[in-house]
């Protein structure tokens, strides 16, 4: 944990500092980090943070970085499903995300869930645990089968029959408007 660095459950009070940092954090080359706060905003909408799980890194009072763990669904099943870890871009390189994940991680197996879910740089988060999803029979159509940035992390409640296609929380909420 870095020094001065706390992890706690995120609350509504801390949204307009979520999404500063979630824009901040995804704002480069040519990229306005739209797509990072409109998903954080419409999981929001959907009220699909599970408890205890979405979670914010504070330091002097300030958010400086965000977590965002949802409802995913695996074959039917719910899972834990991550989207996105932002760290303000002046804490970055510093232990933030890490405390964050391994927070998160801590708290999902406590929780009983049987997995974690992510679409990530496989270099950055393999160090936690998560290993590519298509040994495992769980797909993610979006980025095509068998890509390794779609991984997963065995909690201690897995077992092999999570299997399927994925979805997060946002994609089934578009699919809901798209038929009403």
């Amino acid at each position: 944990m870095p020094r001065g660095v706390t992890i706690r459950v995120a609350g509504p009070i801390d949204r307009e500092a979520i999404l500063a940092v979630v824009r901040q954090a995804f704002s480069r080359d040519g990229r306005d980090g739209q797509e990072e706060v409109d998903i954080v905003l419409d999981t929001w909408r959907l009220e699909a943070t599970l408890d205890g799980l979405e979670l914010v890194a504070v330091e002097n009072d300030s958010v400086i970085g965000h977590l965002l763990a949802a409802s995913g669904d695996l074959g039917g099943r719910e899972v834990v499903a991550v989207a996105p870890l932002a760290v303000s871009p002046s804490h970055q390189g510093r232990g933030v995300g890490s405390a964050l994940m391994t927070e998160l991680l801590r708290r999902a197996e406590e929780s009983r869930y049987p997995l974690v879910a992510l679409l990530g740089n496989p270099a950055y988060y393999g160090r936690f645990g998560f290993e590519p999803s298509a040994p495992l029979n769980i797909s993610y159509p979006p980025v095509g089968e068998g890509d390794p940035h779609f991984q997963v992390h065995r909690l201690s409640a897995f077992n092999p029959s999570y299997t399927g296609v994925f979805t997060y929380c946002w994609e089934r909420g578009s699919a809901d408007r798209e038929t009403e």
